[in-house]
């Protein structure tokens, strides 16, 4: 009994250990450039991520500040919801798939990290890239250094 007990609480101690080592972690608020890009087409801008004790909200904007799509995202990381998504994105089809991605995206641990067709990688720069080989889709975040806090920090 005293081994099963010790055996169990050494699992669980390693595999919450390893929850909180997310490629992107979300602590308060982040900022991300992200280009998204499909078949030759692609779609650049920011991606602002808010995080407080219920979750994670955000949005990516495009350069011409159009809203290309808001979602959420659960405490745990195992659920994606999209909101507000443009015209020529809102099909279920579609959002189906940037959930899976987005869900997969978010939970990622280890670089690079591949399940089926998708695979994460963490770059030399800093910058997270998701591939959906199905797809043929590509992700990529590279978080924006934000400078009103360094100068603030001197």
């Amino acid at each position: 009994m005293r081994r099963c007990l010790l055996l169990s609480s050494l699992i669980w101690l390693a595999t919450t250990a390893l929850a909180g080592d997310y490629l992107l972690p979300l602590e308060g608020r982040q900022q991300f450039t992200v280009a998204i890009s499909a078949r030759g087409m692609e779609l650049t801008g920011v991606c602002i991520i808010k995080t407080d004790e219920t979750g994670s909200r955000g949005a990516i904007v495009n350069e011409f500040g159009v809203h290309a799509l808001d979602f959420t995202l659960s405490q745990n990381r195992k659920k994606v919801k999209l909101l507000n998504v443009i015209d020529v994105m809102n099909r279920w089809y579609i959002k189906k798939v940037v959930r899976g991605d987005l869900k997969y995206l978010f939970q990622a641990t280890t670089s690079p990290q591949s399940k089926g067709r998708r695979t994460v990688m963490l770059e030399d720069d800093g910058s997270v890239t998701l591939e959906n080989t199905k797809y043929r889709l590509r992700y990529s975040l590279k978080p924006i250094k934000n400078t009103q806090d360094d100068e603030t920090a001197e």
